[in-house]
């Protein structure tokens, strides 16, 4: 009956240690499992690292010791030493069974002996057996001390342990090394997903800090969230899986941009790169002016009155190019310039504006024309392309959605599908607010300058109440942001999690 009960146990540990996705906590089961089987008064893990056994957990019941190597008092690595018995272990992948650790000659027992002393414990028999998983490559050791019987006593191990351990450490091992491998591959996506976002944000030099900005955010943002729902002030939460999903579209909201034309998303004025050609233009147009002047083709004041209008000409272009927003007036200038043509001798003619110079320039808002804007806004189209192409699977099954989400509005004037109301996911509203809070507020934008933190709020509050973004997560985010200790631009990524 009694190794029925063990089988079933140990049949419900592989189920447990299969299941468990959070790193700590197998660490921390493996430990208790192995301690439950035999009735351990204490257990101790140890990982192997860099050629040496690094400890990790230690727990001891009598004394309500319970210790990881991330938090309290740490013990120093154990060199793979044979006189040690959890090295020998390693070393030889062999399970020890040591019933008086006082009266064995075989290893070095110095350690357990010194913290009896110093302790007042009394270690006596001792279960130390290898964790090694398919692939042969040690993984760890545990190490058992002071089985006990029903009344408490310290016995030792017994014999039929052995062959259960040696199967919980095989099992114990292959989780540990899945695991591993599962993080390794996440922190390689995410590595690559950071060299990727990179690559994109230094490639619009004042775009540099956008992407892992608007991570910073999200992380903050979701962290605050997951505490206000614990108090019960808040609905929504995150688990460990939603949440790593959010940061992953933060990070990846703006792939797109990738296929952008520089001239397109870095155009940093109306006109840009084409000012110089228009104010050449200019000149060379009251150049030609006065050789017909001089040639007699025009009298003196329609030469002076041509040489006075394009030198105004030139000065309220370079004005209007720049200005934030124009006026009936200025179109209205700009149109009439548009309007006129220098006709040579020999009948060439030259239009004082080109029909695309004359579009830039008339733009009332910003400097992009709608073409220009058009161009932009496809980023979104292209990050979703993208994003399919990497087959993300069950472990990101949202991105695509809530990055393709994150320029939508509620009242349906976003894009790119007009999306409205609870057809915009929560998370996809979370990417927007932030997207936008971080470009109102980006000192490194040369195309405006940057808003302050309270003005940029106040002006998220404005959309919300035109029915444009999220209330309840403006307020979140705005809750939030008041507690970041570090506020953006930050110089590296941060890697935490």
């Amino acid at each position: 009956m009694e190794q029925k009960t063990q089988a079933d146990k140990i049949l419900e540990i592989g189920i447990l240690l299969a299941a468990e996705r959070n790193y700590d906590e197998l660490l921390s089961k493996i430990v208790d499992c192995a301690m439950e089987l035999t009735c351990s008064d204490g257990g101790t893990l140890y990982l192997y690292e860099e050629d040496q056994l690094k400890f990790c957990i230690t727990k001891t019941v009598s004394r309500h010791v319970n210790r990881k190597g991330m938090s309290g008092e740490q013990y120093p690595p154990v060199a793979m030493d044979e006189r040690n018995v959890c090295a020998y272990s390693a070393i030889h992948r062999q399970l020890l069974n040591i019933d008086d650790v006082y009266s064995c000659e075989e290893f070095n027992f110095s350690g357990p002996r010194e913290y009896d002393k110093l302790t007042g414990y009394h270690t006596q028999s001792m279960l130390v057996f290898p964790l090694v998983n398919h692939e042969e490559k040690l993984v760890g050791v545990v190490q058992l001390i002071n089985a006990q019987n029903e009344a408490k006593d310290v016995v030792p191990y017994k014999k039929e342990y052995e062959k259960i351990l040696e199967s919980l450490g095989s099992q114990a091992a292959v989780a540990v090394s899945n695991m591993k491998y599962v993080q390794e591959m996440e922190q390689l996506m995410f590595t690559i997903t950071q060299v990727f976002t990179d690559a994109i944000d230094t490639r619009i030099p004042y775009n540099y800090y956008h992407s892992r900005n608007v991570w910073l955010y999200a992380k903050v943002l979701v962290d605050y969230i997951n505490r206000q729902h614990e108090q019960g002030l808040c609905e929504h939460c995150f688990t460990a899986e939603e949440r790593d999903e959010l940061l992953m579209a933060a990070l990846m909201h703006d792939i797109g941009k990738m296929v952008i034309p520089n001239e397109v998303i870095n155009k940093k004025t109306r006109l840009d790169k084409r000012q110089p050609l228009v104010e050449e233009r200019f000149d060379h147009l009251a150049s030609l002016y006065y050789i017909d002047y001089l040639e007699g083709r025009i009298d003196k004041e329609k030469w002076t009155k041509a040489s006075e209008y394009l030198t105004q000409a030139k000065e309220y272009t370079e004005k209007i190019n720049t200005m934030p927003n124009l006026s009936d007036e200025d179109i209205a200038y700009i149109t009439d310039l548009a309007s006129k043509t220098y006709i040579g001798a020999d009948g060439r003619q030259i239009p004082y504006l080109t029909q695309e110079e004359t579009e830039c320039l008339t733009v009332k808002r910003g400097n992009l024309t709608q073409e220009e804007r058009d161009i932009i806004c496809s980023h979104v189209t292209y990050t979703e392309t993208y994003l399919r192409k990497m087959n993300f699977g069950k472990r990101y099954p949202h991105i695509i959605q809530w990055t393709g989400a994150h320029h939508e509005y509620l009242d349906g004037s976003g894009y790119p599908r007009g999306l409205k109301g609870d057809e915009i996911p929560f998370e996809a509203r979370i990417l927007t607010v932030i997207d936008m809070f971080e470009a109102l507020t980006s000192a490194d934008r040369p195309y405006k300058k940057s808003i302050q933190d309270d003005k940029a709020f106040a002006m998220l509050a404005d959309m919300a109440a035109e029915g444009k973004i999220d209330e309840q997560v403006r307020e979140l985010f705005q809750a939030a942001y008041r507690e970041m200790d570090e506020k953006p631009p930050l110089s590296q990524w941060k890697n935490e999690s």
